[in-house]
């Protein structure tokens, strides 16, 4: 009578068991549930509603007016080719972003080196207050805090060439080859 019951107990066990990995599956979606067939079309279908009308597009804003109504601030150009704020130093902040004003000497060469490579050449660094020399490693008598030095690249023109071509306008050079760049002061 024992093992009767005890089978009994494991039976009925075993069906809750399956009927709760069944019920479980189906709430995880594990086991696909029952789909009830599509119910059947009785309306006739509507035809597409026509696309709402095009607005036309708002005229462009005339030339030289800024979105906002205020006159467009037009780069200082220190030379042909070049805006001081090209010079700006690039620091996060420490200082107004002219520490020192670019030396015309060195606006001047560079603008000869530009028109040498006939290309443009890019500034990466131009002047640089205390802190942002420190932070790029560069040195404590470094030119570029007296406006007196830069550094820069021409897209396309090898180093060699870009520094060979910054001496014969009246250049000091320091060209780092393997960066890409020449450094460059008076």
């Amino acid at each position: 009578m024992k093992t009767i019951r005890k089978r009994t107990v494991l039976l009925i066990l075993a069906a809750l068991t399956a009927a709760g990995i069944l019920y479980f599956a189906r709430e995880l979606n594990w086991a696909p549930a029952r789909q009830n067939p599509p119910p059947a079309q009785t309306e006739a279908p509507k035809p597409p509603e026509p696309p709402p009308e095009a607005t036309p597009p708002e005229p462009p804003e005339p030339p030289g007016q800024p979105e906002s109504g205020a006159l467009e601030k037009q780069p200082i150009m220190v030379s042909e080719h070049f805006a001081r704020d090209e010079y700006r130093c690039d620091c996060a902040g420490y200082c107004d972003g002219f520490p020192a004003e670019p030396q015309p000497g060195l606006v001047s060469r560079i603008e000869a080196l530009r028109q040498a490579v006939g290309a443009p050449v890019i500034i990466t660094s131009g002047v640089r207050c205390e802190e942002r020399n420190e932070e790029v490693g560069g040195v404590a008598w470094s030119f570029h805090k007296r406006g007196a030095a830069a550094d820069l690249y021409s897209p396309g023109v090898p180093v060699g060439t870009l520094a060979a071509l910054a001496k014969d306008c009246g250049l000091n050079v320091l060209p780092y080859y393997s960066s890409g760049y020449v450094h460059v002061e008076i």
